[in-house]
């Protein structure tokens, strides 16, 4: 069976389909160019503390960069989402205790130029001087023994995802170019354990998934801008019954209006589920809609994130929701049970999760693959 990983793929995996056609743009010819689509964030979830970010590099081919601070090496990172010459960089960086003495971090890329030779160009990041905390929401679905299956991690299928632009974008502020948005790099995939497993039988039907018709409920109240609730479900895990792409991929959804501007997103809803319509206004732990497989979704879940919205857009066609950033959140308080390894539910039969720890966690998100309990 198909895990849930591949949700989306497809329309997310990589920027690769359109060469760029806009160079007459650029305000300095170069062979090496390079972008952030959002700012630098702090972020914490069960394995620590980190910065994280992403560039956008356009150059025929990028070996490797090197991340320092002063004279202090941080990360040497080789692992690029390449396509032609466009490349993704998704950096996660332990953030020390006490940040860094130095608010700058210094990118020294080795690369490959048109003609093959190695060159070397350098990238220095200034820091903000102060990272918001995240907003503290609750838990969108029913109290219980969760997967948090791609949540937020440095290889977490979520965090190396983009919908891309047609053509890519030069930003002239950054003198670099921009490839498309990541939505989901702090989303999670949430499908319910019992007795280890997240469905009974074969798992072939979605009654016999554990979450399958579960409520979903408002992790933070706010103001509904968009919902969608015609599309079918997907009758078999591990199967799509139809075609997918930036017009039915979430499935059926609910867009959410947070009082700080963010939005939260909640998809692949049961088809004529959703239980609110725009301009509603919801409150927290408000049910929203029921647990389904619509859309490009391979299994019952629900995938939720949090978008930051600081041009304060507007939600009005459904694609609309795909060209935005992401934002971290935290959750105030979980156990977690343990960990499984990604792709765990491409096996079958399944192994049943058996809880290896029970740590308290408070103010932060899980990590990719956890097992944890609310």
């Amino acid at each position: 069976m198909m895990s849930l990983k591949q949700i989306f793929l497809g329309l997310l995996i990589l920027i690769g389909l359109f060469a760029c056609k806009n160079d007459e743009a650029q305000s300095t010819p170069s062979d090496f160019y390079v972008a952030l689509p959002s700012p630098p964030v702090k972020m914490v979830n069960t394995s620590g503390t980190w910065l994280v970010y992403e560039m956008h590099i356009k150059t025929p081919s990028v070996q490797k960069v090197d991340i320092s601070n002063a004279e202090n090496e941080l990360l040497t990172y080789t692992d690029f989402n390449s396509s032609e010459d466009m490349h993704l960089a998704s950096i996660w960086l332990p953030f020390p205790e006490n940040g860094w003495n130095v608010s700058q971090l210094n990118h020294r890329f080795t690369y490959l130029d048109a003609m093959g030779n190695e060159k070397e160009f350098d990238f220095n990041l200034t820091l903000p001087s102060d990272f918001p905390d995240p907003i503290t929401i609750q838990f969108p679905v029913p109290h219980g023994v969760w997967i948090a299956e791609g949540a937020p991690g440095a290889n977490s299928y979520h965090t190396r995802a983009l919908f891309s632009y047609p053509e890519p974008i030069f930003d002239e502020d950054q003198n670099g170019y921009l490839f498309g948005n990541n939505p989901q790099r702090y989303a999670i995939d949430y499908a319910l354990l019992i007795d280890g497993l997240p469905y009974e039988n074969d798992g072939t039907q979605l009654s016999d998934w554990h979450c399958y018709n579960l409520p979903i409920l408002a992790a933070e109240g706010g103001t509904v801008v968009f919902t969608r609730s015609d599309i079918p479900d997907n009758q078999t895990p591990g199967e799509l019954d139809y075609e997918t792409g930036i017009d039915n991929a979430t499935g059926n959804v609910v867009y959410i209006k947070h009082p700080d501007g963010s939005i939260g997103t909640y998809c692949h809803m049961v088809p004529n589920s959703v239980l609110v319509e725009v301009g509603d206004e919801v409150t927290t732990g408000q049910e929203i809609g029921r647990l389904g497989n619509s859309g490009n979704s391979f299994g019952p879940h629900l995938h939720m994130h949090v978008l930051t919205n600081p041009e304060n857009q507007s939600i009005t066609e459904y694609s609309d929701g795909f060209f935005m950033e992401s934002l971290p959140y935290r959750f105030a308080d979980f156990t977690k049970l343990g960990a499984l390894p990604p792709g765990y539910l491409d096996e079958s039969p399944l192994v049943p999760f058996v809880p290896t720890m029970s740590e308290s966690c408070q103010h932060q998100l899980p990590s990719e693959s956890d097992v944890i309990e609310f």
